[in-house]
């Protein structure tokens, strides 16, 4: 069993995490601390009611291998523990933290899931959820060196996470990502926010130019991703409530007039946060990638 300790537990990501967490064979949490509230979780998190007794404690530091840090105000308590204990693991998901290139691995497995599974220790920083569905939608493309001129992204940014989005911030995140895949790449990345009407759903709608025939690059997109177990090219329209309460992404693509269209969702709450972290924590401890992740999906 993985002994495992949550920061932040007040918050939305921690909620998602423990309903992860409780069902997931191989997790163990022992504690869940919060700087605001106090008693059971289910008295903050409602939909745990009847599903744990557990309640918000001191972060007991040494009584963990992991840590789920979804407060930015425990940060400087995680790089205390992490000090101390070499083989501790670190999963940053305080999206206050700001995106910094160096600062820890970058937790988007469908490029550095190979690196998760050899010994990392120390931090791994969970991607924006913005960031995640737009880079889903460009790492096929970046890693072949086939992003040519600017990218032009349209985000719904809907408030899961209630707070204000930095899109400065999110807009750097990506241009750092893609430019590692990448370090040709010279365009820029447009950002514009729309309006959304989903509470947990992110749709990302991106716009490149198109420098191969739409199949060829299907063939390219489905081959990338063959191999993951929760990233998908349909064909077919794709929206919000496809991918609720799910780890997934689905993508579809279309070209028109040498443009290539992207439309990119997820959940912003799971596969843009909660759910991405857990992944990550089955690669850390080497276990398959969809253990405890097998959710259904919330269409109707």
């Amino acid at each position: 069993m993985i002994d495992i300790g949550i920061t932040g537990g007040e918050t939305k990501i921690a909620g998602e995490l423990v309903r992860l967490l409780i069902n997931h064979p191989d997790a163990s949490v022992k504690w869940v601390s919060s700087h605001s509230e106090h008693g059971k979780l289910s008295r903050v998190h409602k939909g745990l009611t009847g599903e744990c007794d557990l309640e918000f404690g001191e972060p007991l530091t040494d009584e963990v291998e992991l840590i789920f840090n979804c407060d930015s105000f425990d940060s400087p308590l995680c790089d205390e523990a992490l000090a101390s204990n070499e083989k501790l693991r670190v999963i940053e998901l305080s999206r206050s933290y700001g995106f910094v290139e160096g600062s820890g691995m970058y937790g988007l497995c469908e490029i550095n899931r190979k690196f998760m599974v050899h010994d990392c220790y120390g931090y791994v920083l969970i991607p924006s959820a913005e960031a995640m569905a737009v880079l889903l939608a460009l790492v096929p493309l970046a890693k072949e060196r086939l992003l040519h001129g600017d990218v032009y992204i349209r985000v719904n940014f809907n408030n899961c996470f209630n707070n204000n989005v930095n899109i400065s911030s999110i807009k750097q995140e990506i241009l750092t990502v893609v430019k590692a895949l990448d370090s040709d790449f010279t365009g820029n990345i447009n950002l514009e926010e729309e309006s959304g009407v989903s509470t947990r759903g992110l749709v990302a709608h991106v716009e490149v130019v198109a420098h191969a025939d739409i199949d060829s690059i299907n063939d390219l997109y489905n081959k990338y991703y063959e191999d993951h177990n929760f990233t998908f090219v349909v064909n077919q329209k794709v929206e919000d409530c496809d991918v609720a309460n799910t780890n997934k992404c689905l993508l579809n693509l279309s070209a028109q007039d040498g443009k290539l269209h992207i439309t990119s969702v997820i959940d912003a709450l799971l596969k843009g946060s909660a759910g991405n972290a857990v992944h990550v924590m089955n690669l850390l401890f080497g276990l398959h990638e969809k253990v405890g992740l097998a959710l259904k999906a919330q269409v109707f």
